[in-house]
């Protein structure tokens, strides 16, 4: 059974849910960090080249009209169908809309504390939002993934909670969509560090783009890849840098960004 620490201001919501129990693992961050010190970036961005959505098409049988007309309708209501692991909608309708939604949470769920340090965890979620075809090559690469970066970061089980993970997505593009498959790209702003003070790597700001490719499976959005890329990144505006202890304080007092629906 997966371990979540509790902070309970730390957890990533869902719109419209109860926000007084926030769901576990919500301190997002995101894989493809570009993050200062030029050791650290080159590691980060071997462990973070996750390009797993070459997969054979095929075209999925029909799916149910009611199921889709209720998860339309559940759209409109900006709600979703069913939870997954820590809280995760899912049940999206067959639409742009929907692929959209799913892109954006499913990235968000990939970016929790919980699924950096938590392989039980990790291997849950990925059952629930990736394919049958994807989700093994997704396990292995984002436990090797995930294990290159915590090694990098200096952190063990015992001190995981000194980690500051954080983002939250800018904007989103839909480069292709059809009624099998769907191609979403989510330009997203982070923070990756810890608050150790003998850290490797101090909290430091990310500008990432995530393209998450999507299949519709099983009568949902699945997830069938993802790859990243740097920027596009603003412009430093040489502000001095905050303290670990206002990162702390910040990371205990600020809730993280909430799924969508």
């Amino acid at each position: 059974m997966p371990t979540h620490r509790p902070h309970p201001r730390r957890g990533t919501t869902v719109l419209g849910g109860d926000e007084r129990h926030p769901t576990p693992g919500g301190r997002p961050w995101w894989l493809g960090a570009a993050v200062a010190g030029g050791g650290f970036l080159l590691l980060l961005g071997v462990a973070i080249a996750v390009n797993t959505g070459l997969f054979t098409d095929s075209s999925p049988a029909p799916a149910d009209a009611t199921a889709d007309a209720k998860r339309a309708e559940a759209d409109q209501l900006g709600e979703t169908v069913l939870r997954g692991a820590g809280g995760v909608p899912l049940g999206y309708p067959r639409t742009e809309a929907g692929a959209v939604r799913a892109a954006t949470n499913y990235q968000l769920a990939r970016s929790s504390v919980d699924y950096i340090t938590d392989r039980s965890y990790r291997h849950q979620l990925l059952a629930d939002i990736a394919g049958p075809e994807s989700e093994k090559s997704l396990i292995r690469t984002d436990d090797s993934a995930m294990d290159l970066v915590l090694a990098s970061l200096g952190i063990r089980k015992r001190d995981a909670a000194t980690l500051v993970a954080r983002a939250a997505p800018l904007g989103v593009t839909v480069s292709d969509y059809s009624r099998h498959s769907a191609t979403v790209e989510v330009w997203a702003a982070g923070l990756i560090g810890t608050t150790s003070d003998s850290a490797p790597l101090p909290v430091s700001a990310s500008w990432n783009t995530h393209t998450v490719t999507l299949r519709w499976q099983e009568n949902d959005w699945k997830l069938a890849g993802v790859t990243s890329r740097p920027g596009p990144t603003p412009l430093d505006t040489g502000s001095t840098p905050s303290t670990l202890d206002d990162f702390r304080r910040a990371d205990e007092h600020f809730d993280a960004p909430p799924y969508l629906g």
